[in-house]
């Protein structure tokens, strides 16, 4: 199986709200990508890798890249079914995939992913914590 491929075991919802349309009453672009926040930061909350303010617990990450493609349109009140993957975890990187799909009508939306170094205190890459990998091995399946 691909890493694209793989399956969502973890789904979170949101409502779109007045202040994320546009002038033509459809999700503007960028506030997908905050939709994708949400998702990552409810998935690693769900798994006790979340403390507060900070996403990941124990380590600190940046957001190297963040890929979308839309499907169809989202509009002013509709619910949203956000689901999240961890797709691979590297040396380094690791990498989130996500799609989002109307609730009521189980159109797909639009799909992407985000890919995060593992930083040190002066912003270099360092390896993945142990601890992570385990956590996220064992949601998603990889270790049976």
């Amino acid at each position: 199986m691909s890493s694209e491929d793989r399956p969502y075991h973890f789904h979170t919802e949101v409502r779109v709200r007045l202040p994320e349309t546009d002038a033509m009453g459809i999700v503007f672009h960028g506030n997908f990508f905050t939709y994708l926040e949400v998702g990552r930061v409810d998935y690693l909350r769900n798994l006790g890798l979340s403390e507060g303010v900070r996403p990941i617990k124990d380590f600190e990450n940046v957001v190297a890249a963040a890929h979308l493609d839309f499907r169809s349109p989202a509009r002013l009140d509709d619910p949203l079914t956000i689901d999240v993957c961890v797709r691979e975890i590297g040396e380094t990187s690791f990498t989130f995939g996500f799609t989002i799909r109307h609730k009521q009508e189980n159109r797909l939306v639009a799909t992407g992913y985000t890919t995060h170094v593992a930083i040190d205190d002066a912003f270099r890459p360092t390896r993945v914590p142990d601890d992570f990998r385990t956590v996220i091995a064992r949601f998603e399946g990889w270790d049976s």
